[in-house]
């Protein structure tokens, strides 16, 4: 796909660049303009011929695109009995239940799967409570993700699983500084 994406990307360049330099040329010398139409009058097949062609590449390459696109966005498994694709949607959805439902400390959490070239990559921005030692919560969540995505859903190559906390919110145990000191007393 990246080779045929990079030559559909020079013809289209070569083509513009041949137009454009036509087009200045036809500025400069109208009579240019003249030889161009006996020219195609002429040889009509042939240029009727190499605009279908650039046509039609550039209909080939938008369905290859988007069965890059199409194929990127799932897993391909390969069984004894078939082929079994998993969306990355449902491997999302599936990492966020999972270690929502075990983490009890996750206020909220987005998970964003993609695939790479050295395999399946995971972003998770998350809200938490504090309380917790924070290197040890996430080096537990990257974990899990990975045990699960390995073991659970068969994914072979897991490339790397970053946690992005956005926000951190207190406990309802910690004392708020703003307070009266709850060591004075009250009288009446």
């Amino acid at each position: 796909m990246r080779i045929f994406t990079r030559i559909v990307q020079t013809l289209f360049i070569l083509v513009g660049l041949i137009s454009v330099c036509f087009l200045a040329f036809c500025w400069v010398k109208p009579e240019i303009l003249i030889k161009a139409h006996q020219y195609i009058e002429t040889n009509l097949l042939k240029c009727g011929l190499g605009g279908f062609s650039l046509v039609l590449i550039g209909i080939i390459w938008l369905v290859y695109w988007f069965d890059h696109v199409v194929r990127t966005r799932s897993i391909s498994l390969d069984n004894p009995h078939g082929k079994v694709r998993i969306s990355l949607k449902a491997i999302e959805e599936f990492i966020g239940t999972k270690i929502g439902a075990q983490m009890k400390n996750i206020k909220s959490m987005r998970v964003k799967a993609s695939l790479g070239s050295h395999g399946l990559e995971t972003s998770i921005q998350m809200k938490i409570t504090s309380g917790y030692n924070i290197p040890e919560i996430t080096s537990q969540i990257q974990e899990l993700i990975k045990n699960y995505l390995q073991d659970v859903v068969g994914v072979e190559r897991v490339s790397h699983i970053e946690i992005i906390i956005t926000s951190i919110t207190p406990t309802g145990e910690e004392i708020d500084l703003e307070t009266e000191n709850p060591t004075e007393e009250k009288t009446d």
